[in-house]
């Protein structure tokens, strides 16, 4: 009986090393994927609820600004209201199709700081940035009151 007992403990330590173990190896490999962007993280300062991609909210601080993504999906959808992702080419700063946005528009710096490599993400105010100037996916269009 006395064996059983000790036989029992010893099986209680090693499931219990064990369960550590796989626990501290799960939190190591979690360290080195993306920012899984929960439903919380999506609460954007003018309104929006919606996630987009890996983009961050609050953003990266950068210079003045408090946070760059503070301007992304205004409940009024009335701007930055096209969520991007997938962004390929995150250096362009030349866009070439869309007259109602400046010619230079340096993106690259923000979508780096604030958003996951694995799949870039920014909210720009047009479809043809996201797709033409990005290289991105449109993944929605906000619409008032569905940002």
């Amino acid at each position: 009986m006395h064996s059983n007992r000790i036989a029992s403990i010893a099986l209680l330590l090693l499931l219990a090393t064990f369960g550590q173990a796989s626990y501290a190896s799960m939190k190591a490999a979690q360290a080195d994927q993306p920012h899984e962007i929960q439903s919380e993280d999506c609460l954007w300062p003018r309104g929006g609820r919606r996630c987009c991609g890996t983009l961050r909210s609050p953003g990266a601080s950068h210079g003045s600004r408090m946070d760059e993504t503070d301007h992304c999906f205004p409940a009024s959808a009335s701007d930055h209201m096209v969520c991007c992702v997938d962004i390929k080419n995150v250096d362009n700063e030349v866009n070439e199709h869309d007259p109602s946005v400046a010619y230079r528009n340096p993106l690259s710096g923000p979508i780096r700081r604030n958003s996951h490599n694995s799949s870039y993400s920014w909210c720009t105010c047009s479809e043809t940035i996201c797709e033409k100037q990005l290289k991105g996916r449109v993944a929605w269009v906000g619409r008032p009151g569905n940002t």
